[in-house]
């Protein structure tokens, strides 16, 4: 409220929905995963688990595909899904959630992947992501870009969390996979 006011405010409400949606859709590919790959680590199936962790990771990466391009596309359209919109709301919410909505992209795999490092006795890896996607970095970076850059770039903080997490996220899993090979 101190950077934008209550129209802003009220365009982020329907982020914060939209972003439980996404969520949603990454839980149930993680949730189905996870016993799947946990089994065949306890037996050392890595083939099996390669091959679940691929599909797993083609279908976040669709979702995350689908809802970045919805948002995109059509940010008035879920404004006006989750609430009746002032002409205000309306005018502002398509530049905000589209820049937000470039966190739509990576969130599915960042959160597939605390899922799948759990199954593979990656406990460490799984809360490091989880928690700096969650809470370190997001928190760093809302207090220190309006101070450093400006308020306008609040609304990118979520999108170069993501980001910054899906680099660290990619390189554990390629990591993961050389370690696969050689078992």
């Amino acid at each position: 409220m101190n950077y934008f006011g209550s129209d802003a405010l009220a365009v982020f409400g329907v982020i914060v929905q939209i972003s439980g949606l996404v969520q949603c859709f990454t839980y149930a590919v993680g949730q189905a995963a996870q016993p799947i790959i946990s089994e065949n680590y306890s037996v050392h199936n890595w083939e099996r688990i390669k091959k679940t962790r691929k599909y797993s990771l083609w279908t976040v990466a669709g979702f995350g595909v689908l809802w970045t391009a919805a948002v995109l596309l059509f940010p008035t359209t879920f404004v006006k899904v989750f609430m009746s919109p002032t002409d205000s709301v309306l005018q502002m919410s398509p530049g905000i959630m589209r820049i937000y909505g470039l966190a739509y992209l990576l969130l599915p795999l960042n959160i597939f992947a605390t899922y799948y490092f759990q199954s593979v006795m990656q406990p460490k890896t799984a809360l490091i992501i989880s928690m700096a996607r969650g809470m370190v970095l997001c928190g760093v970076l809302v207090f220190v870009f309006p101070a450093l850059f400006g308020a306008k770039l609040l609304w990118w903080v979520m999108p170069i969390t993501e980001l910054a997490v899906a680099s660290y996220t990619i390189l554990y899993m390629v990591k993961s996979n050389k370690g696969f090979a050689l078992k």
